[in-house]
């Protein structure tokens, strides 16, 4: 499902770079990178001309960190003028645009939804992070809201593969106070405006759910207060890199949303079953990382078994999971299958696990 891009890419370097003789019958997989769009309005381009990208370059420094940025690629017709900004090699694309609103606003604004179907045409995307609404508030064309954002969810969601999914998320509170933008409201209207829009977007996100659409909710609004803001709107630098913290978050929940750990009654084939007996203690004692087929070695077959665990192609029992279990999360994911491709290539070749850990 949604890990298919990332581990088939993953699986496809390490079968170029890691290949013995006893295995050249693997064939190499096509890299597919996993495309991401960062979909809104100027909180999502950067209005504010930090040279940031709003809070993708946080994002993407996240990404990178830990191993994911050759198999992400962010979609979109906008991004950071590299003549201006030194975004140092980041892939910043997105499809921000500032003073947008959902749809259009007749005399006052242009909309997103007037354009997603091009969009999607244009750029595909197997993921889209979308965080619209704060301008229709400022304009105060509050009436219909849902609606309007219902209409560009659909278009979307015509578009997200069935393994992709769209985020939605809510909208930050907006400081009155700072009339840069409107002086429509007290503080405690534009408050209320933003709840309720808010409230608006779960339930939708919910009832979309309920038909099965590859949907989400994101809640920015619960990472940002009106001191992270920067004018009343608009995140400050501090702001940006909340967002960015949070939205690595969410992908990576996105990609790790698959494996579950394995119950103690999971069996690698039909002639190895677990018992009831055999508990998480038994096995902790044995526990051989980066040894998943437990056959004593860490080579390919350990990666290439790991990859159709995650891929749903195959299971392992117990004790594979814990070997497999390479960072010691209690959770087997694309994360693990990064380290043990490392281990992998220490020194140029293959190890024998022998006994206790090998990580």
């Amino acid at each position: 499902m949604n890990l298919k891009k990332l581990t088939a890419a993953l699986t496809a370097s390490i079968l170029t770079t890691c290949m013995i003789s006893s295995l050249t019958a693997f064939p190499e997989e096509e890299t597919q990178k996993l495309r991401v769009m960062p979909l809104g309005d100027s909180i999502t381009d950067g209005f504010t001309g930090q040279p940031d990208g709003g809070y993708r370059l946080t994002l993407w420094n996240l990404l990178k960190e830990n191993g994911y940025t050759d198999y992400i690629d962010f979609v979109g017709p906008n991004g950071l003028d590299s003549t201006v900004w030194d975004v140092n090699g980041s892939d910043l694309n997105h499809a921000g645009y500032s003073g947008y609103a959902i749809a259009d606003i007749p005399n006052q604004r242009s909309g997103i939804y007037n354009f997603s179907e091009w969009l999607m045409q244009e750029y595909p995307a197997d993921v889209v992070m979308l965080q619209i609404g704060t301008n229709d508030i400022l304009s105060s064309a509050l009436d219909g809201m849902d609606e309007r954002l219902e209409l560009l969810i659909d278009t979307i969601l015509t578009y997200i593969p069935e393994d992709g999914l769209l985020y939605v998320s809510t909208v930050p509170y907006m400081d009155a106070d700072v009339t840069n933008y409107t002086d429509a409201y007290t503080a405690e209207e534009m408050d209320k405006a933003v709840d309720d829009y808010n409230v608006e977007i779960r339930e939708i996100v919910s009832r979309k759910q309920s038909e099965g659409k590859p949907i989400a909710q994101a809640d920015i609004n619960s990472v940002l207060t009106k001191a992270d803001l920067l004018d009343g709107v608009h995140p400050s630098a501090t702001g940006y890199e909340k967002m960015g913290q949070y939205w690595y978050s969410k992908l990576t929940e996105f990609i790790d949303g698959k494996p579950e750990i394995p119950t103690e009654t999971e069996s690698v084939s039909e002639s190895e079953e677990m018992t009831a007996s055999e508990t998480e203690s038994e096995f902790t004692e044995t526990i051989c990382r980066g040894d998943v087929n437990q056959d004593n070695t860490f080579n390919l077959q350990d990666v290439v078994l790991l990859q159709k665990y995650l891929l749903g192609i195959q299971p392992i029992s117990y004790q594979a999971f814990l070997n497999a279990d390479m960072n010691q999360d209690n959770k087997v994911n694309i994360y693990d299958l990064i380290l043990l491709k490392k281990l992998c290539f220490n020194g140029g070749g293959f190890y024998s696990a022998g006994g206790g850990e090998g990580f």
